[in-house]
Protein backbone atom coordinates (compact mmCIF):
# COMPACT_ATOMS: atom_id res chain seq x y z
CA UNK A 1 0.00 0.00 0.00
CA UNK A 2 1.36 3.27 -0.65
CA UNK A 3 0.65 6.45 1.21
CA UNK A 4 0.62 10.01 0.25
CA UNK A 5 2.43 10.23 -3.14
CA UNK A 6 3.06 13.67 -4.20
CA UNK A 7 5.69 15.28 -6.45
CA UNK A 8 7.44 18.29 -5.72
CA UNK A 9 10.29 20.60 -6.69
CA UNK A 10 13.67 18.47 -5.74
CA UNK A 11 15.83 20.46 -3.14
CA UNK A 12 19.83 20.00 -1.84
CA UNK A 13 17.71 17.90 0.90
CA UNK A 14 17.24 14.97 -1.56
CA UNK A 15 20.72 14.94 -2.82
CA UNK A 16 21.66 11.40 -1.29
CA UNK A 17 18.15 9.63 -1.64
CA UNK A 18 18.01 10.53 -5.42
CA UNK A 19 21.55 9.71 -5.94
CA UNK A 20 20.36 6.35 -4.68
CA UNK A 21 17.27 6.27 -6.46
CA UNK A 22 18.87 6.91 -9.76
CA UNK A 23 21.52 3.97 -9.39
CA UNK A 24 18.26 1.59 -8.62
CA UNK A 25 16.28 2.79 -11.36
CA UNK A 26 18.89 2.35 -14.21
CA UNK A 27 19.31 -0.67 -12.75
CA UNK A 28 15.69 -1.90 -12.89
CA UNK A 29 15.25 0.02 -16.19
CA UNK A 30 17.81 -1.71 -18.47
CA UNK A 31 17.91 -4.81 -16.80
CA UNK A 32 17.88 -7.24 -20.00
CA UNK A 33 19.08 -3.87 -22.49
CA UNK A 34 22.69 -4.32 -20.40
CA UNK A 35 24.81 -6.63 -19.08
CA UNK A 36 23.95 -7.96 -15.40
CA UNK A 37 27.68 -6.92 -15.14
CA UNK A 38 27.04 -3.36 -16.10
CA UNK A 39 24.51 -3.09 -14.36
CA UNK A 40 26.14 -4.29 -11.29
CA UNK A 41 29.01 -1.66 -11.60
CA UNK A 42 27.11 1.29 -11.81
CA UNK A 43 28.94 3.72 -9.85
CA UNK A 44 26.69 5.32 -7.09
CA UNK A 45 29.41 8.24 -6.20
CA UNK A 46 28.76 9.30 -9.89
CA UNK A 47 24.66 9.88 -9.39
CA UNK A 48 26.08 11.48 -6.03
CA UNK A 49 28.21 14.00 -7.82
CA UNK A 50 25.76 14.38 -10.32
CA UNK A 51 22.83 15.43 -8.17
CA UNK A 52 25.03 17.68 -5.92
CA UNK A 53 26.26 19.79 -9.09
CA UNK A 54 22.59 19.50 -10.34
CA UNK A 55 20.78 20.77 -6.43
CA UNK A 56 23.60 22.08 -4.54
CA UNK A 57 23.74 25.58 -5.91
CA UNK A 58 22.55 28.82 -5.33
CA UNK A 59 20.03 28.33 -8.15
CA UNK A 60 19.41 24.79 -8.69
CA UNK A 61 18.56 23.09 -11.60
CA UNK A 62 15.45 22.17 -12.90
CA UNK A 63 14.54 18.66 -11.16
CA UNK A 64 11.14 17.31 -9.52
CA UNK A 65 11.45 14.49 -7.09
CA UNK A 66 8.20 11.52 -6.72
CA UNK A 67 7.82 10.73 -3.42
CA UNK A 68 5.70 8.14 -1.03
CA UNK A 69 5.05 9.21 1.94
CA UNK A 70 7.79 11.34 1.91
CA UNK A 71 10.16 9.32 0.34
CA UNK A 72 11.83 9.90 -3.02
CA UNK A 73 11.00 6.90 -5.46
CA UNK A 74 11.76 8.81 -9.01
CA UNK A 75 12.44 12.10 -10.37
CA UNK A 76 12.15 14.02 -13.60
CA UNK A 77 14.46 16.25 -15.24
CA UNK A 78 13.97 19.00 -17.71
CA UNK A 79 16.67 21.74 -19.50
CA UNK A 80 16.88 23.93 -22.51
CA UNK A 81 19.02 22.88 -25.27
CA UNK A 82 22.19 24.31 -26.32
CA UNK A 83 21.89 26.27 -29.72
CA UNK A 84 22.25 24.85 -32.54
CA UNK A 85 20.73 21.38 -31.96
CA UNK A 86 21.61 18.90 -28.77
CA UNK A 87 25.01 18.04 -27.61
CA UNK A 88 25.03 14.84 -29.51
CA UNK A 89 25.54 16.87 -32.85
CA UNK A 90 22.46 15.49 -34.35
CA UNK A 91 19.84 17.91 -36.02
CA UNK A 92 18.07 19.98 -33.72
CA UNK A 93 14.89 18.43 -32.91
CA UNK A 94 11.58 20.34 -34.69
CA UNK A 95 9.56 20.55 -30.72
CA UNK A 96 12.12 23.39 -30.07
CA UNK A 97 14.70 23.40 -26.82
CA UNK A 98 13.33 22.35 -24.02
CA UNK A 99 14.86 18.74 -23.03
CA UNK A 100 13.39 15.72 -21.00
CA UNK A 101 16.68 14.75 -19.92
CA UNK A 102 15.01 11.85 -17.33
CA UNK A 103 12.24 10.62 -15.68
CA UNK A 104 12.40 7.42 -13.41
CA UNK A 105 10.46 5.99 -11.09
CA UNK A 106 11.25 2.94 -9.19
CA UNK A 107 9.25 -0.28 -10.50
CA UNK A 108 7.26 -0.74 -7.36
CA UNK A 109 5.51 2.90 -8.23
CA UNK A 110 5.04 2.53 -11.84
CA UNK A 111 1.71 2.69 -13.10
CA UNK A 112 0.32 4.85 -10.41
CA UNK A 113 -0.08 8.06 -12.33
CA UNK A 114 3.47 9.49 -10.91
CA UNK A 115 5.40 9.26 -14.41
CA UNK A 116 2.76 11.65 -15.65
CA UNK A 117 2.70 13.74 -12.82
CA UNK A 118 6.21 13.93 -12.84
CA UNK A 119 6.27 14.97 -17.37
CA UNK A 120 3.85 17.35 -16.21
CA UNK A 121 5.92 19.26 -13.83
CA UNK A 122 9.13 19.05 -15.98
CA UNK A 123 7.39 20.04 -19.37
CA UNK A 124 4.00 20.72 -18.38
CA UNK A 125 2.46 21.10 -22.03
CA UNK A 126 5.48 22.82 -23.61
CA UNK A 127 6.96 20.91 -26.71
CA UNK A 128 10.08 19.05 -26.02
CA UNK A 129 12.41 16.23 -26.96
CA UNK A 130 13.61 13.72 -24.96
CA UNK A 131 15.80 10.57 -25.51
CA UNK A 132 14.79 6.84 -24.63
CA UNK A 133 16.12 3.47 -25.33
CA UNK A 134 15.23 2.04 -28.29
CA UNK A 135 14.76 -1.32 -26.46
CA UNK A 136 12.64 0.17 -23.68
CA UNK A 137 8.96 -0.49 -25.16
CA UNK A 138 7.20 0.30 -21.77
CA UNK A 139 8.72 4.08 -21.94
CA UNK A 140 7.87 4.43 -25.56
CA UNK A 141 4.47 3.50 -24.97
CA UNK A 142 3.99 5.82 -21.95
CA UNK A 143 5.73 8.65 -23.98
CA UNK A 144 3.38 8.09 -26.95
CA UNK A 145 0.16 8.47 -24.20
CA UNK A 146 1.68 12.13 -23.62
CA UNK A 147 2.30 13.10 -27.38
CA UNK A 148 5.12 12.09 -28.41
CA UNK A 149 6.69 10.44 -31.71
CA UNK A 150 10.09 9.19 -33.10
CA UNK A 151 11.43 11.59 -35.31
CA UNK A 152 13.75 9.58 -36.55
CA UNK A 153 17.15 10.45 -35.02
CA UNK A 154 18.81 7.45 -33.88
CA UNK A 155 22.53 6.98 -31.38
CA UNK A 156 24.76 4.75 -30.03
CA UNK A 157 25.27 5.20 -26.25
CA UNK A 158 29.21 3.66 -26.83
CA UNK A 159 30.13 3.53 -23.16
CA UNK A 160 26.60 2.06 -22.18
CA UNK A 161 27.51 -1.40 -24.04
CA UNK A 162 26.63 0.61 -27.44
CA UNK A 163 23.16 0.79 -26.05
CA UNK A 164 20.45 2.30 -29.09
CA UNK A 165 18.46 4.99 -28.48
CA UNK A 166 16.04 7.20 -30.15
CA UNK A 167 15.11 10.33 -30.01
CA UNK A 168 11.12 11.28 -29.36
CA UNK A 169 9.27 14.85 -29.72
CA UNK A 170 6.49 16.52 -28.90
CA UNK A 171 4.75 19.64 -30.53
CA UNK A 172 3.16 22.34 -27.85
CA UNK A 173 -0.04 22.41 -26.57
CA UNK A 174 -0.75 18.41 -26.18
CA UNK A 175 -3.20 18.74 -23.26
CA UNK A 176 -1.96 16.49 -20.27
Amino acid sequence: MHSALTVRRAGAGDIERLSQVHVLCWQETYRGMLSDAFLAAVDPAGRLRLWRHLLDRPEPAEAWVACDGGKVVGFAGARRLPAPGSPEGHPPPSSGDLELWGLYLLASHQGLGLGGRLLEAAIGTSAASLWVAAGNSRAIGFYRRFGFEPDGAEDVLADWENLPEIRMVRPAQHFL
